[in-house]
């Protein structure tokens, strides 16, 4: 592979890679938040509501369909753990907005320039 073959494909990955973190780590910091500070029916609740997400995630990726709502799921645990759930529901939006006007189109185009020039490599 080119250099610019191999700079493509390594922004398409970081692009890819920061995608699934704008959407994963606030969920994780806030269920992480939501065990700490929670008294004992909460963590139970927030549990419950946890292996259920990790259920239809592993649907998601054992039968290739998508289940829109795990994030629901695992913010109505959180909702009752934590008391101020407004930081994250910003968070949420603030993240999902870089991740669909930035991060994916770029994604797409470096994925995109990454298998023209893997054509283009494989002629010479």
């Amino acid at each position: 592979m080119s250099e610019y073959t191999n700079s493509y494909k390594k922004k398409y990955k970081l692009c890819k890679i920061f995608s699934i973190l704008f959407t994963v780590l606030p969920i994780i910091v806030y269920t992480i938040i939501g065990f700490i500070n929670g008294d004992i029916g909460s963590k139970i609740t927030l549990g419950m509501c946890l292996f259920t997400t990790i259920v239809f995630v592993l649907i998601n990726i054992v039968l290739k369909h998508r289940i829109r709502s795990t994030i629901w799921v695992i913010l109505i645990g959180i909702y009752v753990a934590v008391d101020n759930i407004i930081p994250l529901l910003l968070l949420l939006t603030f993240t999902t907005i870089c991740d669909e006007f930035i991060l994916e189109p770029l994604s797409k185009k470096y994925k995109n320039k990454f298998i023209i020039n893997n054509e283009i490599d494989k002629r010479k």
